[in-house]
């Protein structure tokens, strides 16, 4: 395969990140609450959006098992579109240390994402980029593959003068088999009661005052599930 080096977009965000599961009255304050506080994200608008990611793993389940077993230093290797039509994919490496996020986002072509579901990870190596060419060496030397199909409906809200960002994501669902990315049928699971939100607050040095204040007023005493480890069930079910 010849190499050419394309330069495409790249995005690399660092944050902490707390998660929360919280009920639909808490879900419906917040988003009157938000409403006037952040702006709600560009992309999607007032309504929100769909988020479909697909997820690699190891053969030996590296990343799963590090989930599992709740080390410190966790990573996650997805490709991220928000409709199946979509020409271009995010192709995202996530890593987390110690409460701390590193995202690192690179977009490619749709071809190059359906070639990346079939195991040809050489795609990568046509990116001018740094997290291109170390997600091309992890996965070729720790045999990843396509192990999870998840979807979920999302709510996001920024702050323009702060690192800020707070989801809400609800209707979460997954596939155990198919991980066509681009897809029009799928044969989705029910990850979790529809009535359940999970909220994600993402923020760099603190969490300004209004959004404690909010935050306060909600039950945040539930645990969420995490997305990657509930598209992953039959392992735990069969294997772990």
């Amino acid at each position: 395969m010849e190499r050419r080096q394309t330069k495409t977009q790249l995005l690399s965000v660092s944050r902490r990140e707390v998660k929360y599961l919280i009920s639909l009255e808490d879900r419906l304050f917040l988003l009157d609450a938000l409403n006037q506080l952040l702006t709600p994200d560009t992309y999607g608008g007032y309504n929100g959006y769909t988020v479909r990611s697909v997820y690699f793993d190891s053969v030996a389940n590296d990343d799963y098992l590090d989930k599992r077993e709740g080390v410190p230093e966790k990573k996650r290797i997805r490709m991220r579109v928000y409709h199946p039509d979509d020409e271009k994919v995010k192709f995202e490496l996530k890593r987390k240390s110690y409460g701390r996020e590193l995202k690192e986002s690179q977009v490619i072509s749709r071809a190059d994402g359906k070639e990346l579901l079939r195991g040809n990870y050489r795609v990568l190596l046509t990116y001018d980029s740094a997290v291109a060419r170390f997600a091309y060496d992890l996965m070729t030397t720790r045999l990843y593959r396509p192990v999870s199909l998840i979807e979920y409906d999302r709510r996001a809200y920024t702050h323009h003068n702060f690192n800020t960002r707070v989801t809400m994501d609800h209707h979460l669902r997954y596939c155990d088999f198919c991980y066509d990315l681009f897809s029009h049928r799928l044969n989705f699971k029910e990850a979790m009661p529809k009535e359940d939100t999970i909220l994600e607050i993402k923020y760099d040095r603190f969490l300004f005052k209004q959004i404690q204040e909010l935050l306060g007023k909600c039950d945040l005493t539930r645990r969420p599930p995490s997305k990657f480890g509930t598209s992953r069930s039959i392992l735990k079910q069969y294997y772990y």
